[in-house]
């Protein structure tokens, strides 16, 4: 899988309905990540509690599975059409998936602490594989246009200090998760336009 990944070429994604595909795939992270994470109070519930403990285990898996799916589909569009080559990056990318599925099969509940750590372990990997993937396109792009990566590095920055900031003053629940795929989902739109003004 990781050979492929690294033989994906321009060519592969410059289709019409690729391009509409990575437009659905950047309303739907964060519709369908809300329209998860509210079928119980995100103020008491972080994701997993409410796929874990209140009912919503399929949906759960299903959500980690299509959410995963789409965003490692927009970002390693990005990275090809890009020529973006880092491998390093685009493994990280693909663990990234790997990691959020593994969070969301992953049971985590109390009678079973081995397992709830393992997801815990599982989900920090995911955003730390995740960022730092995207960290090194960011610094990549300084090739590319110097300003865009300024920018796309501060949009990071708000991302990831945004969700850790909501982690501490609501603590675990799911208000930092839904910010962290709302602004990743905004910050993404925003880096593909700024690339294609680039371009035009």
């Amino acid at each position: 899988m990781f050979n492929k990944v690294q033989e994906l070429e321009k060519k592969d994604f410059k289709r019409n309905y690729l391009t509409y595909l990575a437009i659905f795939a950047i309303i739907a992270i964060p519709l369908y990540t809300w329209l998860f994470g509210t079928k119980e109070s995100p103020l008491d519930y972080t994701l997993s509690m409410i796929g874990n403990k209140l009912g919503y285990r399929i949906n759960f898996i299903i959500w980690g599975t299509i959410t995963g799916l789409l965003l490692t589909f927009y970002l390693l569009r990005l990275y090809v059409l890009k020529s973006f080559h880092n491998p390093r990056a685009r493994r990280l990318l693909i663990w990234s998936l790997i990691f959020l599925i593994l969070t969301v099969l992953i049971p985590a509940v109390e009678h079973l602490p081995l397992l709830k750590r393992l997801h815990a372990i599982a989900a920090v990997a995911f955003g730390v594989s995740l960022t730092v993937s995207l960290y090194m396109f960011i610094r990549y792009l300084q090739s590319i246009d110097q300003k865009v990566s300024i920018k796309s590095m501060w949009m990071l920055y708000t991302v990831i200090l945004g969700s850790i900031s909501l982690f501490f003053l609501f603590g675990n629940t799911g208000v930092f998760e839904l910010f962290f795929f709302f602004s990743i989902s905004i910050f993404l739109t925003l880096l593909n336009r700024w690339l294609s003004q680039k371009q035009g």
